[in-house]
């Protein structure tokens, strides 16, 4: 199927099914994943964020990373590690919701340019260009493999 498509096909139902439990757009969270894992082929124990640090969650596994700082750079740090992707996914959204610095960016989750451009601002990353990236794959993004499940009735 490709490479896009198949990394869409793998974490398309938790990303809905998190999406729909915790009032956060699942195609926000599968834009993230894609860029943070390089469509899933870079990810450490699950994670699909690179979260470096939730204290509630034991568990961590040391990785390189590039980082930017006036000048690109790889750097080690100690990345998350998660059972499963969906309970990635679960604490990426109460990270997003719970800690201040990322509170403008939670009120517009719903308005996704602007929530990831309020991430940026946060430092989600330390990529200059990181908002811009996001909104690039979410315009390209396949509109039909994220449909809100929240308006669908069975």
């Amino acid at each position: 199927m490709g490479i896009k498509l198949d990394f869409i096909e793998k974490y398309r139902s938790d990303a809905i099914l998190v999406g729909l439990a915790c009032d956060f757009p699942p195609i926000i969270l599968l834009v993230q994943a894609a860029l943070e894992t390089g469509w899933g082929r870079h990810m450490v124990g699950n994670n699909l964020f690179g979260i470096k640090d939730v204290p509630w969650i034991p568990g961590s596994e040391v990785a390189s990373t590039t980082e930017y700082d006036g000048v690109w750079k790889t750097e080690t740090h100690s990345f998350e590690t998660f059972d499963s992707p969906i309970q990635c996914m679960v604490a990426y959204v109460v990270k997003i919701r719970t800690e201040p610095r990322y509170s403008t960016a939670w009120k517009y989750r719903h308005e996704p340019t602007t929530y990831f451009e309020e991430l940026q601002k946060a430092g989600y990353a330390t990529d200059p260009d990181y908002a811009k990236k996001l909104v690039r794959i979410f315009d390209t993004f396949p509109e039909w493999e994220v449909d809100d499940a929240s308006t669908q009735n069975d």
